[in-house]
């Protein structure tokens, strides 16, 4: 059996994620970034997305209870939140770039699929951090 570490299994989700995004599968994606954030841990990283409104009005703060609630809803028996919910790619987006910027602030590096996902999120006009984990972009996460 082999070993591995929380950072590769941390990887691999995130990789995963990264993929089942890709196909649409938001709900698998945001679950998979959901434990390889708990595998990450806590981390001092630069905010990911530096705006002051998403698509659709909500605030940076507001913006976070709504991603909260999402992956809670996913990985949670959360009654309270309803048995149905629209999960948007600008969601998937937000918590993918969050995971993201986290692993390469914990470990100091990024891999292709990573790399490509920031290249996908610049041609689609979604920010996306430098490496050192600062936004990279002056332009706004305005796709739905």
């Amino acid at each position: 059996m082999p070993i591995v570490t929380k950072k590769q299994a941390a990887l691999r989700q995130i990789n995963a994620a990264i993929l089942h995004f890709h196909a649409k599968e938001y709900e698998c994606a945001i679950t998979l970034i959901a434990a390889a954030e708990h595998l990450i841990g806590d981390v001092d990283s630069v905010p990911l997305w530096e705006m002051n409104k998403g698509p659709d009005g909500h605030s940076e703060k507001e913006w976070a209870t709504i991603l909260n609630m999402t992956r809670d809803w996913l990985t949670h028996a959360t009654t309270q939140l309803g048995d149905a919910r629209e999960i948007t790619q600008f969601e998937t987006v937000i918590i993918i770039g969050s995971a993201i910027s986290k692993f390469s602030a914990r470990y100091n590096e990024t891999t292709r699929d990573m790399e490509q996902f920031y290249e996908w999120c610049r041609r689609e006009g979604y920010i996306t951090p430098n490496r050192k984990g600062a936004p990279s972009s002056p332009k706004s996460a305005t796709k739905p």
